[in-house]
This record gives C-alpha cells, structure tokens and sequence, in this order.
C-alpha cells in the first residue's frame, strides 16, 4: 500500500479533519471515502480493512492515500477514526485499537445500533471522545467495489452522544451531502427496531411464504420484487442487531394487522379494506412530500 505522508501538510478541511482514518471498506466505508477524496478541500484518507483486495481497489479509484491490513499503521496521526465494521466487530475493535487512538483523536461509527457501541465507549472510559452515527444509505451490495460517491447525498444520519467532537462530526457528514440529525441512542434504537429491523423481518417473513407456496423471484412483478428486495441481506450482517433488536413487539402488530386483513377478506368486507389501503396510501404520500423516505443501511 501506499506509504504515509506528514498529515501537517495537508490543508485543513471546512468540517475541522486534517486526516480521516476508515476502519473497514465496505459499501458505507468505502462511499465515505469516495465522498471525502471528492471534496474540493478534501482531508486525507486512510484506511484499514482486512480484505486486501478493497484496499486495493480504493488506492487505485484515489478514495484513500495510503491503506494497510495493520490498524496500527493506519490510526497513527488520525484526527478522525470512522469504523465502517459491522455491530459485532466495531465492538469487538474499539476494545482491541483503544490504545492506538492518538490524543485528541474523534472516534465515530456507523453502526445501526448505537446504544452498544455508547456503552462500549463508556465502558473503556472514552466516551468524551465519541460521537455515534449512523447513515440511512444502502444498497443490496457489498465490498468497496459497490460503493459509490454520492450514496451519502440528501442521506439521513443519526448522530447520538455528547462527545466534545460532535461538532465537527455533524460538519462532516454535511460536507459529503447529508443531512445529519441528533437524537438519543435509546430514541434512535427504538426508532430502528421499527423502520428498519421490521421491514427487514417482513421482506424475509414474505419470501418465506412465497418459496413455501412454490413460488419464485421470477413470478413477482415489479412491486413484489420491491418487497423481497430486502430478503437478500446478508444473515452476517444482521444477527448481530437482531440479536440487541427490540422488534418482536413490531412484528407482534404486524401479524395483528395481517390477520385483520386476512379476516376482512375472507368476509369478503371490501369497505374495510378500502378504508385501510386509503389510509395507508395518505400514509405513504405525506411521507413521500416530506422528502424524508431514506432507506437504511442495515
């Protein structure tokens, strides 16, 4: 990989960060990057990832100026240390890189459980150096190699925390077109339990019934496909949140609600459902005004 260079030489960004380390190179890491290396006054990147080949592949798109396999050689001169891992093994580094954090340094993240990695923090006496973010962006790939510049633009993010770098974290995320939001880490994962762990349930929950009835991704239309989309993702990726996850309760309403659909049509009472798909549908259009319809990232 590429050597390092003196971070006092680079020019100091509008969001504060003369130098951004990434751990993990991934769809959000890896975007990250690419937003960053894409600024007019961009910070200078770097990168650990224990796949070789992204680090590679994001020396030779310029996303990062040096990256390594060794953490060490990376965190060293960092400003800013952004873990792009999943849950398990954000927490699994903070822990094990603590040490190799140089004075001063921000740490942040963009897992989509945040009340874990706060009280990881806590627990490695570290919490005034840490902000909490999470991103709603994604994308049915994974690996640097689906990343993309501008899947950060008009994003929501999530920040929770009161580290003293909460300033320039929030800048940050606004540099590379998102829209960052503070809120409490128990607010935000209840929030996710609800908007992002049920529809993931529910797209799985409904290919199950589809295999299970004989049928196939290629018998659904376009809407169909739209909703197993989620069913794809990645079991690696999401027991670790499942597993913290508090949407039993959601999915509980949910089949409530299924069930009262199944009991009006087999009284074949049309009005009730009419009444229900009308009031769905001004659900999903005064959603859809508000301009806040963002997807999430696990």
């Amino acid at each position: 990989m590429s050597p390092a260079t003196d971070p006092s030489t680079t020019p100091t960004p509008d969001h504060g960060y003369r130098t951004v380390a990434i751990v993990g190179l991934g769809l959000i890491g890896g975007s990250l990057a690419r937003a960053l290396a894409a600024l007019s006054r961009p910070p200078r990147v770097v990168a650990t990832s224990q796949t070789a080949s992204n680090l590679e592949l994001a020396e030779r798109a310029g996303a990062i100026e040096a990256g390594s396999t060794d953490p060490e050689a990376v965190l060293a001169g960092a400003d800013l240390v952004v873990y792009a891992t999943p849950l398990d093994v954000t927490l699994r580094q903070l822990a094990d890189h603590r040490g190799r954090w140089p004075a001063g340094a921000v740490v942040t993240d963009v897992a989509s459980l945040k009340g874990p990695v706060e009280e990881a923090m806590r627990a490695l006496g570290e919490s005034t150096r840490y902000t909490g973010s999470h991103p709603m962006a994604g994308g049915e790939g994974s690996g640097f190699g689906h990343s993309a510049a501008d899947l950060l633009a008009g994003a929501t993010v999530w920040l929770t925390g009161t580290g003293a770098g909460g300033a320039g974290v929030e800048a940050l995320w606004r540099a590379v077109g998102a829209r960052p939001r503070w809120t409490t880490a128990h607010e935000h994962d209840r929030l996710m339990s609800w908007c992002s762990h049920l529809p993931q349930l529910a797209s799985n929950a409904l290919a199950r019934v589809l295999e299970e009835s004989g049928h196939a991704p290629s018998d659904l239309g376009t809407g169909g496909t739209d909703m197993v989309r989620l069913a794809g993702s990645s079991p690696e990726m999401w027991l670790p949140l499942l597993a913290r996850s508090e949407a039993g309760d959601a999915l509980r309403n949910l089949a409530r609600v299924a069930r009262e659909f199944a009991d009006a049509l087999d009284r074949r009472d049309l009005e009730a459902i009419e009444d229900w798909m009308r009031s769905t549908r001004s659900w999903r259009a005064g959603a859809a005004g508000s301009g806040d319809m963002s997807e999430t990232s696990q």
